[in-house]
Order: C-alpha cells, then structure tokens, then sequence
C-alpha cells in the first residue's frame, strides 16, 4: 500500500471514529446516486416515502436539478448541510458505494449498486480494483448465482450479501402513468448500450466514442435507411445512452423515428428508465445488465455486439460464460443484420422465449414487485 493511500486510510479511520460520536436520527436515511435521484436508489426512496411515513429522507446530490416536488429534501454534494445530514442519519443507502469509507458502526450502510453485473466490475475487473479500499457493507443480489458474484466482486462475506431482488425492478410491475416516451400504436424499441468512452473520467473509458452519430457502432451505419425501415415497419426507435456517454448527442430528435432518451428528461418528469422499459416492446442492447431486468417481461431481446472480442477483452472477460448462452437473443454485428432480425421480432417471431425463462430464472429468483419491501424488512430495525 502507497504512502498516500495509507494517509488517506487513515484519515477516513478518524473521521469515521468522530461520525461514530456524533448521535444518529433512527429515522433520518440519506441516499446518494449516480445518477442523481435514480436506480435502485431512487426506486427505495419513492417506496419509504410512499408506504413508511415518519421517515425523513435526504439526498445527496451532485447538481442543482428541478426535481419533481415531492417528501425528499435535496441537498448539494460538499455543502455543510449535506455532512450534518450524513453524520446524523441512521440509514445510508447508496448505488455506487459512495461514503463507505468514513461510515460510523452506529450506521446501517446499504450498498444496492447499480446493477446485476455481466462485464467483470471491481475485483473481478481487469482495471477496476486499482484504488478500491475493502470496506463491508450490507449488499443485495437477485438470485444465488448473482450473490456468489456480487460477493467476489467486493471481496464481501457472502452472508453480507442479502437476495431481496434489485428495487428499480419494482418499476416493471408498478402500474405509473407513462409521460415519456409516452403511449401510441406504433411498436417501440429501445436501443440501450453500455458505456465504451467514458466522458468524465477518460482513463476509465472500455472503448472510441461515437464518432459521426454512428450510436450502433457498426461499420454499414446508415441513419436514413434505419429511418426508413421503422416507418416502413410502423416502429420507433429510442435511443438511451449509458450516463457517461450521453455528451454524445446535442439533439434529441434524430430522425422522425429516432429519439433520443436524456437522463435529465427522465428526472424533470420524475421517471427512472426502468419505467420506460416497461413500456418497450423490444429491447437492443449489448453488455448492459438492463437485459437482466427486462428479462423479467419475457419480452424479445437482441444484442448488438460489434466489438465483443475487443470489449471482452477491455473487461477482463465476462461473469458469466460461456457469454453467448447468458444472452437469450439474436447476436448481430452489423446494421443490417440487426433489421432483419427486428423485422422478425416486429411480426411476432420470437425464437428466443423458452432460452430467455430458462436465463431469466436463473438471473431473477423475485418477479412480484416486493423487492423494495424484502430491501425495508431486511436491514430496517
């Protein structure tokens, strides 16, 4: 361990003694996301808010937002007030194990993450583990097998980590007015990747950027012919980028047919994407753990997966192999492959549904819409 690290170690050890003497609100929980006020995060706020009156919820966020009015209290990151609220509160739920550091044993810390992970994630990473500190924390999972890898990804006793299913799932069952991208006739597909460049911290990037508005990453790209198929196939396209990409873009509206999706949309209408997925009819996606979720609708998937060999190799591999059978959908790497099979799954021909049950029971042990009330019940006392 480096000199600097050992400091740094140190300092957060007696910044955590002090936070340990300093009394805790039993009803105060503070939550941290990223993105701000989303994910699992989000998902748990909206249910201790809605169904456990009494508790004061507080969240720390990193930009200024118009946040939809509601019970929570949103306070700027680094500001004084987002400390006192830190060091007084009993509960800290977070997405992305952000505090961990200096929590005070009086303190019930509640790591929900941001996911099931595919692509090998922290001590599993090939990177990912440079600078990561060993500190526990109550954890979740949605099946066995996910348990087993959240706990060797986080060097975590595996009686730390809890199957209670991931809060933002609930989102799939919940019946919610849908504001965006709104209901109609026409098919809806989204396309959501995960992240190659990532623009605010490049050294962490898996991959090149989109270059030219090529979003599908694919050498035959041609917008105006993908345009023209989803209105020839009565189908729109949405796009939603992984937060870390979403500069990419400056106009939302691509085409007639292809929209951009904004995290900050989402917030201004007081959605997570998990409540557009629950509208979709078709899911294109790559490496991203949000197949997991929309496995519980049993509804088509395709992947899109151009560069596999070279972001494989980026990760360090992936969680679960053989890969290819933990993917229950179409494989394609170019745009036009890519069409023929929507065009397909747009006529109803789904050839995937009994390999997608067979993953999906593995992945998901919870599909009721409890997974917030399982979260409550485990670690609130």
């Amino acid at each position: 361990m480096s000199c600097k690290k050992k400091v740094v170690r140190w300092m957060k050890l007696v910044a955590s003694v002090i936070n340990g003497l300093i009394p805790k609100n039993q009803k105060k929980v503070v939550f941290k996301s990223r993105p701000d006020f989303s994910g699992n995060a989000k998902a748990f706020s909206d249910y201790l808010s809605k169904h456990k009156k009494g508790f004061e919820v507080i969240w720390i966020v990193e930009r200024e937002h118009d946040f939809p009015p509601g019970p929570e209290k949103f306070v700027k990151k680094g500001s004084l007030s987002a400390l006192l609220h830190y060091v007084t509160s009993r509960y800290v739920v977070t997405t992305h194990n952000e505090m961990i550091g200096t929590k005070a044993n009086s303190q019930v810390y509640i790591s929900l993450w941001h996911g099931m992970p595919l692509k090998k994630i922290c001590y599993l990473g090939e990177y990912d583990h440079q600078g990561m500190e060993d500190f526990s924390a109550n954890r979740i999972a949605t099946s066995e097998v996910m348990r087993a890898i959240i706990s060797a990804s986080f060097r975590e006793k595996a009686n730390n980590v809890y199957i209670t299913g991931q809060p933002r799932n609930d989102f799939l069952f919940h019946q919610q007015e849908m504001r965006f991208p709104g209901k109609s006739d026409r098919k809806s597909i989204l396309y959501a990747p995960t992240f190659r460049e990532n623009q605010e911290a490049t050294a962490y990037s898996d991959g090149a950027g989109i270059s030219e508005n090529n979003f599908l990453r694919v050498t035959d790209f041609d917008m105006a012919v993908l345009d023209d198929f989803l209105e020839k196939n009565n189908a729109r396209l949405f796009i939603k980028l992984h937060p870390y990409e979403e500069n990419s873009f400056i106009d939302v509206n691509l085409t007639k047919n292809i929209k951009v999706i904004k995290t900050a949309v989402l917030q201004e209408n007081n959605l997570d994407i998990n409540h557009v997925l629950r509208d979709i009819d078709i899911l294109v996606t790559d490496y991203s753990s949000m197949y997991f979720d929309y496995m519980l609708l049993n509804r088509p998937i395709c992947f899109l997966t151009p560069d596999l060999q070279s972001y494989a190799s980026s990760r360090g591999g992936f969680t679960l192999q053989p890969v290819d059978w933990w993917m229950p959908g179409a494989h394609v790497q170019t745009q036009q492959a890519l069409q023929e099979e929507l065009g397909k799954l747009l006529c109803g021909h789904d050839d995937y549904l009994k390999h997608r049950e067979r993953v999906d029971n593995i992945i998901n042990l919870y599909k009721d819409g409890k997974n917030s009330e399982r979260v409550f019940e485990q670690f609130f006392h």
